[in-house]
């Protein structure tokens, strides 16, 4: 039975008053509050919420409403503002979601249950119905965007109509379209389908470069959504005991639509053998795709426009595979076309992440290696090329004469750091004179998570003895940070960030490092110093700041904590050492040995 308050005044009677409470300022008047709602958020003008008429009934008004703005969340979201309902925009960790059917219109979250459309009669009475029959208790009504909603099914629902209706493959790509969905709405990177030693599979999100459990899904819905994945979606042929790779294009919504990866893989499960499948959203965020949303420092930003504005030359981004190197070079692509539009910018990558109005992208295929696609790039006239990754020799060389010859050439590389790179290249039999003297610029970066900004903890450096000592004199902290005010994150986590399982932390953002190739460098390097050395020798004159540096800077400003610092990038004190100028110039030093025997027959050797 329907518990609370429902079993004292009757559930006809909370229907009736429910809706009578609709109606108390007419039709008009709850609609002109929704448009009045909709007008203040900036979703349509005042001109277009005037020349609405009036709907035909309380239940129309969303949906009329949805069809003006079309976006079904800003209208729950005034629904709920207008009448003071609960609005459901997220759920939080160990609480109750309970789905009705697919085709139903509402949920129940906790206590309360959340409408699609809590005006329409029908729907109303329909859901409290269902309550009843499923011996639910409720005490409060609340409003649920339908884009939301097919989220929460997707993740909470659908798993027994699968058990009572059998495999059905509408019913399991159906599921993975919501599972999408809610995926790209929290800006998720990954979605796996990982098997379990149980009769389920876990689906988990990767978001902010953690991965969590978001659904379990029963084995037989689970294969039959590989399959169709495999076989629908991406229109290859499946099997079920090789590695396949597909992709497709997926509308999340009328606005936007983004590119998917695909990737199976039988695992050991048990007794036999099961299929790990991993999508891969591409171009989920496009948002982060502009310069000016990246975190950077005043000077980095400034030094990466500098680089961006040279007319030819090579650009590199280096770090770690997911440390947001292709995000950083294409809001570098987008501010370099901002400024010079009437240029021909080409991508070549394996797989395209991005695409942008007025630039044309290639995605390497067995039919296109990239080698060959770069060789015909350089044929079609193009003032601006990115490539995807410098992998081998044979790239790498096409790119740097590509540079040489008058294009802007930006590409990636896998090293620790910036001055890495320049060995690495070398390694790839690069003349370092065609390194030095082509590349303008090398930038290192990794992801850190940041601090929620609602639950983080405030204290004072001076309380953390330790880092004080390693951390106090760096000059961001005025070369005294014991009385510098820092911040930890709220282990316990809050409602915004997700309490319990966010550890106070949401979101992240770049710690990146930038070195010019300026003459004093290039000399440098081309008289036999180092590149390591050459890193330790600028840091002790402070002429590069490194990652250390940036990531302090973050600290200082509360956007992050000491410990994801620690977590990501190697000590602090690694690069910070003083560098003898004579011995470090990189020249060989002919040095007197003396030989002496020892007692058990070895020699020993000391310098003279």
């Amino acid at each position: 039975m329907v518990a609370g308050f429902y079993e004292l005044i009757g559930l006809n009677l909370f229907v009736t008053r429910t809706i009578d409470m609709s109606y108390s300022n007419g039709i008009s008047g709850v609609q002109n509050k929704i448009y009045e709602y909709l007008v203040a958020k900036g979703r349509i003008t005042s001109q277009v919420a005037n020349n609405q008429p009036v709907s035909e009934s309380m239940g129309t008004v969303i949906p009329d409403a949805i069809r003006v703005c079309k976006d079904d969340e800003i209208v729950a979201e005034a629904a709920a503002s207008i009448k003071e309902w609960f609005y459901l925009v997220a759920t939080e960790e160990g609480i109750a979601v309970t789905c009705a059917k697919s085709d139903d219109g509402w949920v129940l979250y906790s206590d309360v249950l959340c409408l699609v459309n809590p005006f329409d009669k029908g729907s109303m009475s329909a859901a409290t119905q269902w309550a009843r029959n499923e011996e639910l208790s409720f005490n409060s009504i609340g409003v649920v965007s339908n884009t939301y909603l097919s989220q929460l099914k997707a993740m909470h629902g659908y798993t027994d109509e699968a058990s009572e209706e059998g495999v059905n493959s509408k019913l399991a790509l159906q599921t993975v379209d919501e599972i999408i969905r809610s995926a790209a709405a929290l800006d998720a990177s990954d979605i796996h389908f990982q098997p379990t030693l149980t009769d389920k599979f876990d689906v988990l999100f990767r978001i902010d470069g953690v991965l969590r459990v978001q659904k379990k899904v029963d084995s037989s819905l689970h294969d039959t959504m590989v399959r169709g994945t495999v076989e629908t979606k991406c229109a290859v042929q499946f099997s079920s005991n090789t590695a396949q790779d597909g992709k497709f294009a997926f509308n999340i919504d009328q606005q936007k639509s983004i590119n998917l990866r695909v990737s199976t893989m039988p695992v050991v499960c048990n007794s036999g053998i099961s299929l790990k499948m991993v999508l891969r959203l591409l171009g989920n965020n496009s948002k982060l795709t502009n310069i000016n949303s990246l975190g950077l420092s005043d000077s980095n930003l400034k030094l990466l426009q500098k680089l961006g504005s040279n007319p030819n030359g090579m650009i590199i981004a280096t770090g770690p595979t997911g440390s947001g190197k292709t995000t950083t070079l294409n809001a570098l692509l987008l501010d370099i076309y901002s400024r010079n539009p009437n240029q021909n910018f080409h991508t070549i990558e394996d797989p395209v992440e991005f695409q942008h109005l007025r630039m044309s992208h290639s995605e390497v295929s067995p039919s296109l290696s990239l080698n060959d696609a770069l060789r015909a790039l350089l044929r079609q006239d193009p003032d601006v090329v990115m490539v995807g990754e410098m992998r081998d020799n044979e790239t790498a060389e096409l790119g740097f004469k590509a540079a040489q010859t008058g294009h802007l050439v930006i590409s990636t590389l896998h090293t620790n750091n910036t001055h890495e790179s320049i060995g690495r290249l070398a390694r790839m039999n690069i003349d370092m004179e065609m390194i030095v003297t082509n590349t303008s610029g090398i930038i290192a970066q990794r992801l850190v998570r940041t601090l929620c900004k609602s639950c983080k903890i405030p204290y004072s450096l001076k309380e953390d003895s330790e880092r004080l000592a390693v951390y106090g004199k760096h000059e961001i902290f005025n070369n005294d940070g014991y009385d510098a005010t820092v911040y930890r994150a709220n282990p316990n986590g809050c409602k915004v960030c997700g309490e319990g399982f966010s550890g106070g932390e949401k979101g992240r953002t770049n710690i990146i490092e930038i070195l010019e190739i300026t003459p004093d460098v290039q000399v440098s390097i081309l008289e036999g110093v180092n590149p390591s050395i050459l890193r330790r020798k600028q840091m002790q004159e402070a002429t590069f700041r490194d990652m250390w540096d940036d990531g302090l800077r973050l600290v200082k400003n509360g956007i992050v904590g000491f410990e994801q610092l620690e977590a990501t990038l190697k000590s602090y004190d690694h690069d910070r050492v003083n560098v003898n100028r004579q011995l470090g110039s990189g020249d060989p030093k002919q040095v007197k040995v003396n030989k002496s025997s020892m007692s058990d027959g070895n020699t020993a050797l000391s310098i003279i």
